[in-house]
């Protein structure tokens, strides 16, 4: 009878152990969720305790559970901006110029000065040659030139402002 049972046991283990191997992986992270819309889908988590780290000697990947691939993604830079224009001083005291380099503007398109906040502080048309602002009525800071051309910004400097 203690054989049979030293024997049921090591069996009872040996079946465990073989489920315990053919279970999936599961993801053990705080919070998360999945969405698909469509052909797409977007899981995530947040908080995954279980991950490895894989490097060379130029590279360092860490892969879990919710990224079974690695997928690279660059970035291109802007090779020509689109808006050709000279802004000076900067930082600037009380006036400063923007001069157009060959751009020819929409009759609606606005020279918006905000501040970091996002709140805008002046706005005046955009002259095709040469615009002149006027900032003395500014306190020292940064802001930030935006050029709005048919509703749509489409152009983002930042200045700043010295007494």
């Amino acid at each position: 009878m203690k054989l049979y049972s030293i024997f049921s046991i090591l069996l009872f283990a040996f079946t465990f152990q073989l489920k315990g191997q053919s279970i999936s992986p599961q993801v053990f992270g705080s919070a998360g969720n999945y969405y698909a819309v469509g052909g797409n889908s977007v899981s995530f988590t947040i908080g995954e305790s279980l991950t490895t780290t894989l490097t060379n000697s130029n590279n360092k990947i860490t892969q879990g559970f919710q990224q079974p691939s690695y997928m690279a993604t660059g970035i291109t830079e802007v090779e020509k901006p689109i808006y050709d224009l000279s802004i000076f001083p900067n930082p600037v005291s009380n006036v400063i110029s923007i001069i157009n380099n060959g751009n020819t503007f929409s009759p609606n398109t606005q020279l918006i000065i905000i501040d970091v906040l996002g709140r805008k502080l002046i706005e005046q048309p955009l002259n095709n040659h040469q615009t002149l602002i006027d900032l003395q009525q500014l306190v020292a800071g940064t802001y930030f030139i935006v050029i709005d051309e048919n509703g749509h910004d489409s152009f983002t400097h930042k200045i700043t402002k010295v007494q």
